[in-house]
């Protein structure tokens, strides 16, 4: 899914309440941003159901990606992986950080946090 507004992505961060959600804030500009939303799309094709994966291109769509960096407190920087649950930005990645291998390892933590909570 693609976020547009800041309304978007308030919804998103409200969904990570009934499961995880990791948001993808890229740079249609940056070089870097390109690879990294390689190693996105990779992580994400390689997932189990239970998780939701949103995009908001930051340049193309600033208030959604303002109110993403509200909502988080974690500094904006793109490329940007910020992971959700229960309303809360647990963990985030930017730049070389982003890794499927290390995507995919959040992912199983926030999914069994998720467990436990329940």
């Amino acid at each position: 899914m693609h976020l547009h507004t800041a309304r978007q992505a308030r919804d998103a961060v409200s969904a990570s309440g009934r499961m995880p959600v990791f948001v993808f804030k890229h740079s249609t500009q940056c070089g870097l941003s390109a690879r990294a939303i390689r190693e996105f799309r990779t992580f994400a094709a390689g997932q189990a159901p239970g998780l939701a994966y949103c995009q908001v291109d930051v340049i193309e769509f600033r208030a959604a990606s303002d109110a993403l960096e509200t909502l988080s407190l974690v500094r904006h920087e793109s490329p940007q992986v910020l992971a959700w649950l229960d309303g809360e930005c647990l963990w985030h990645a930017s730049h070389g950080g982003i890794k499927a291998a290390a995507l995919a390892e959040q992912a199983q933590r926030l999914r069994d946090r998720a467990e436990r909570d329940q």
